[in-house]
């Protein structure tokens, strides 16, 4: 029998996965030694030329290997850098070749599992990639399928992933039943509400639609604002400097880029560290200014994100974390509390609650209508979130899917019975 030359390719903002068709089923393809995700991170070695994929790029950077650490690729989607080049290996590089790097390694990885070359594939994506013009959505659909066209794909259909996880939750099911699915990633939610059957196998599944709707936030987003709210001020973010004619504040500016994954490096170029200098040097509280300008120099702003981010997650298991900050400053913490979390970001919770309302409004439902809420993605672990969404559907059946597997199996399902 010809070995299936299709797969499912989630791409994900902080975790991505892959699935292929073997020994008769679809399953995905382990990334990182026996871990089927792998960290959407590309780290360039400077040192050895070379590149290196997910957690262990990351950890070579933390380990202070000099090199370049490139996260949250899939942010550049949409976004104003899609056109853009940046430096790497002292060349200009465009970001979409990055993209393509990192998606070439993982269609690798799966021709390496299936002994076979990947000419077909089915790509998630999320809902919107852009809340407001549609243009640049469609570009970074158009962006991200000329990529993979790049990489060898012959055959290119795409899936909305609240969609793809559906597919994967309807694996599981033994009666029929209205679902709403909850897709919160790294830089988008997504939600869908859907009609599931067993075994059902139909390649369109529109007429089993009843809507879509998505925003561009995520844990990144949730991440962003922890750090703004408890470990910026530490740096120096509300504090004075001497202006011309009265004091102003250091400018926010600095603390969103370094609070942002594919920002952070434009921090650490000359001209913005002659800029800090300079805000150091008129300072009241040159301290706080001081341990700004030596994250900076020392490129210590990964690492930091890195720590709020892991301090986030260990938020949905205890009440309060001792976040150590000891890498910047000797003794240097920060005490988070899960109640300083959910107060920060409170304004991305309503919008996700909101988003949710206008789904089921789309789909011409009551609330009452839904049998079940499936939550995929690493941020639906939020209590907080998970507890004001439960709230809008007390009726329904609530199953946790895997948080960062079940698009991808999804997506292989959906190639299957589109290719196969």
């Amino acid at each position: 029998m010809k070995t299936a030359q299709f797969c499912g390719l989630d791409f994900g903002t902080s975790n991505s996965t892959i699935g292929v068709y073997k020994n008769k089923n679809c399953q995905l393809v382990p990334l990182e030694g026996n871990k089927i995700p792998i960290r959407s991170a590309i780290f360039y070695d400077t040192e050895l030329n070379e590149l290196s994929f997910g957690q262990a790029g990351i950890d070579a950077y933390l380990n202070s290997i000099p090199g370049r650490l490139m996260m949250s690729l899939k942010s550049v989607l949409g976004s104003a850098l899609m056109q853009d080049k940046t430096v790497i290996f002292n060349k200009l590089v465009p970001y979409t070749e990055i993209l393509g790097q990192f998606m070439q390694h993982l269609k690798q990885q799966a021709e390496k599992t299936l002994n076979t070359e990947l000419t077909q594939v089915v790509l998630g994506r999320p809902v919107r990639f852009h809340d407001q013009d549609d243009e640049k959505d469609k570009l970074a659909e158009a962006t991200l399928a000329q990529i993979a066209r790049q990489l060898g794909f012959k055959e290119i259909e795409f899936q909305y992933e609240p969609i793809a996880a559906a597919l994967a939750y309807e694996q599981t099911i033994t009666t029929e039943q209205l679902a709403l699915i909850v897709d919160i990633g790294g830089g988008t939610s997504d939600f869908t509400v859907i009609r599931l059957t067993p075994n059902n196998k139909k390649a369109d599944r529109t007429p089993d639609v009843l809507s879509n709707h998505g925003i561009h936030l995520g844990g990144t987003d949730f991440d962003r604002s922890l750090s703004l709210q408890a470990v910026m001020p530490l740096l120096g973010k509300g504090s004075l400097v001497r202006g011309s004619s009265s004091d102003i504040q250091v400018p926010n500016s600095f603390y969103f880029d370094l609070t942002t994954w594919h920002t952070l490096n434009f921090l650490y170029t000359t001209q913005t560290l002659q800029q800090i200098r300079a805000l150091y040097t008129a300072a009241h509280d040159k301290h706080l200014v001081g341990r700004l300008l030596q994250v900076l120099q020392n490129k210590q702003g990964h690492r930091l994100l890195n720590s709020v981010e892991l301090s986030k997650q260990q938020l949905s298991d205890v009440i309060e974390i001792q976040l150590n900050l000891a890498f910047i400053e000797q003794q240097l913490s920060a005490l988070i509390t899960r109640q300083q979390f959910n107060t920060a970001i409170e304004n991305h919770i309503n919008d996700v609650v909101d988003t949710i309302k206008q789904t089921i409004h789309m789909a011409n439902i009551n609330h009452a209508a839904i049998d079940a809420i499936f939550y995929t993605g690493g941020s639906t672990k939020i209590p907080v979130i998970r507890a004001k969404i439960n709230a809008l559907l007390p009726q329904a059946k609530i199953i946790q899917g895997d948080a960062f597997g079940s698009v991808g199996l999804g997506l292989t399902l959906d190639a299957a019975n589109k290719f196969n």
